[in-house]
């Protein structure tokens, strides 16, 4: 009875595992070279920082100009914790068939999972985006917005291959059915049978995700301008944001007037394109002189430049939103944007409860079921069940390999 008690409770952990990772959009669609650090038999903790490969200026020449080495890094931290947990008793399980616990129970949980992995997923990669495209409460109705974004990956040197559009059905519908044929059927980035396809156009694969976020930005009377020439760094002071409060929700998009993107690797103005900023930290002031924290840093010099200079004073400060206009942020991303890693749980058996721990071969998705038949307590006469993975994802590159699409 127990081994088979044990390989029903298998039987049914699998099945939660495959429809968790085929509903798992996002995961597919970040990279996850970094993860193997978390399995090592040491371990490293629950962070690790993610080194970036040395740039260098360079030049041209028979002149020796040796440049010092910097390496620069990136965190990755396991923040999230997400499951389902629901129970039975005895009665239920008497009556209840195998096919309907699966039903009733197991699929809806590793759905919710799913939904749950996916939003967390947006929301981390919604709020470290600088980049965009497109008009803040309009969706796009044509595919030009989604071209602009493959121009803008272009422009930053973002490799061509495994890119893709997260958008939900609102921004699918107006484009889909007008240009059918040129969506294609292309393979996508891992299981084939992934839901939420759509097709394949501008070097995308395009993917139907009803969790990618709505941003709620702040309010205010004025856009302010820049107080003081020569800053740089990821934190700007700024000055006359007119009378009233301004309340900025730390997600805003802007630019400063006469600062350019330039290209990461010959660091050369692109176009006279202005470069694009993104806030990391919500403001509320009343005075009208107020710092913004922005990303990427502004690097204005060396190897590791990304703009074309500091801005002037009083340089005026363009937001991609009017004030208090809220918009949904679908991403076009290349692979090496983000970096994930799904953590392996302990197999508690050993405690007395009925667990098993499973990973899918193709996703790298980790899952634990935990079964515990409860004599006394407050579940007492119950089966409870716990569903549950731990993951982290952080920013590699996504400020040169992302672009969000506001509409």
């Amino acid at each position: 009875m127990a081994d088979n008690f044990e390989t029903i409770r298998r039987e049914h952990t699998a099945d939660a595992m495959e429809v968790l990772s085929n509903n798992c959009v996002v995961p597919a669609f970040v990279g996850r070279e970094d993860e193997k650090y978390f399995k090592e038999a040491v371990k490293i903790g629950d962070s690790l920082d993610m080194l970036r490969p040395i740039k260098s200026i360079g030049g041209t020449g028979m002149g020796f100009n040796p440049e010092g080495l910097v390496r620069t890094t990136v965190p990755l931290q396991i923040a999230f914790w997400v499951n389902y947990n629901f129970m039975y008793n005895s009665r239920e399980d008497a009556m209840f068939l195998d096919e309907d616990k699966r039903k009733n129970y197991l699929k809806p949980g590793a759905i919710h999972m799913a939904n749950r992995i996916d939003l967390l997923m947006l929301q981390y990669i919604a709020a470290t985006s600088p980049n965009w495209v497109g008009t803040p409460g309009t969706p796009p109705t044509t595919t030009d917005t989604y071209a602009s974004a493959q121009t803008k990956l272009n422009q930053l040197l973002a490799p061509f291959d495994d890119r893709v559009v997260i958008f939900t059905s609102a921004f699918a519908q107006p484009i889909v059915k007008a240009n059918a044929a040129f969506f294609n059927p292309a393979q996508i980035i891992g299981k084939e049978f992934l839901t939420g396809r759509v097709g394949r156009q501008f070097d995308f694969d395009f993917m139907d995700d009803e969790q990618t976020p709505f941003i709620t930005p702040g309010t205010w009377v004025t856009v302010g301008t820049v107080h003081g020439a020569g800053q740089s760094g990821s934190s700007i002071l700024t000055t006359g944001w007119g009378s009233g409060t301004t309340i900025l929700a730390g997600n805003e998009r802007f630019t400063f007037a006469g600062v350019y993107a330039v290209n990461p690797d010959s660091r050369l103005n692109t176009g006279g394109v202005l470069a694009q900023w993104q806030l990391t930290a919500p403001v509320n002031d009343a005075a009208g002189a107020l710092t913004m924290q922005i990303f990427p840093a502004m690097v204005t010099e060396g190897p590791y430049q990304n703009c074309s200079g500091s801005p002037i004073d009083t340089a005026v400060i363009t937001m991609a939103n009017a004030s208090g206009v809220g918009y949904t942020n679908a991403i076009a991303m290349q692979k090496g944007a983000y970096t994930a890693a799904f953590i392996e749980l302990e197999d508690v058996s050993k405690y007395g409860s009925m667990c098993t721990v499973m990973t899918d071969p193709e996703t790298n998705i980790s899952i634990r079921c935990i079964w515990q038949w409860n004599s006394s307590g407050p579940y007492a006469g119950n089966t409870t069940v716990r569903m549950e993975c731990i993951f982290g994802i952080g920013s590699r590159y996504s400020e040169y390999f992302s672009c969000a699409v506001l509409g």
